[in-house]
């Protein structure tokens, strides 16, 4: 017997059934983790938001620890490893490794609009339900690299001693994510300030250099100054 030919809407490509099915339900968990946070947030509400059956849902992921690992290991490692995997832990060029950090952490929260605000509730905030998973993706060795190339920096009278090298990735990581994270409450206060990428972009960096240079930055031309009226 002949199988039953599947008619395609004109216009439609078509496509073997449950194709992007698991990636449609990853973003729809994503999106609706970030917004509700994890605790608050059902399979069945995952199913709905996602326009399929809670059946579909355990289907591919079987049980919710199995999607939250999903999220963690397919969505938020991403993230991280497209921070880091850039960085040359042998490189010696401190300020411009921070500004690559910082370029990349906006060109991943641009293309996760959900990042934020998960990282911030789930992963840094107290409790957070997603932070075991998260953390096993971060490399250590590679941040603790770049916190030494920061001192080293420090050690030439390029940067600022006042700084902490190996706190620095986390006041990064606060100027560029807690704004974001807080847009909603920015949009309900009706404060002026502009969370456009290119504008906090813009501050996030004018900090950074300022901060990282500080007493280096007026150090430095004051010494070459002296040198040419010794001269």
């Amino acid at each position: 017997m002949a199988s039953p030919v599947r008619r395609i809407a004109p216009g439609r490509r078509a496509r073997p059934p449950g194709e992007d099915a698991r990636e449609h339900l990853l973003d729809a968990a994503t999106a609706l983790l970030s917004a509700r946070g994890v605790a608050n947030t059902t399979i069945a509400q995952i199913a709905a938001a996602a326009g399929v059956t809670s059946a579909m849902v355990h289907y591919w992921f079987e049980t919710r620890e199995r999607l939250l690992d999903a999220v963690v290991d397919e969505r938020v490692a991403r993230a991280i490893h497209e921070v880091w995997d850039a960085v040359d832990p042998a490189a010696d060029a401190p300020l411009g490794q921070a500004q690559g950090i910082v370029k990349r952490m906006f060109d991943v929260t641009e293309q996760m609009p959900w990042l934020a605000s998960l990282w911030l509730h789930e992963i840094v905030g107290e409790g957070g339900l997603l932070r075991g998973r998260a953390l096993k993706h971060v490399p250590r060795k590679t941040v603790e690299a770049f916190g030494r190339s920061i001192a080293r920096g420090m050690a030439r009278g390029e940067l600022n001693a006042r700084i902490d090298p190996q706190l620095l990735f986390t006041s990064i990581l606060a100027l560029v994510m807690l704004p974001q994270a807080a847009v909603k409450i920015w949009q309900r206060l009706r404060l002026p300030a502009s969370l456009a990428r290119a504008n906090l972009e813009r501050h996030v960096n004018a900090l950074l250099e300022h901060g990282l240079r500080g007493d280096a930055a007026v150090a430095v031309p004051t010494a070459r100054r002296q040198r040419r009226r010794a001269s």
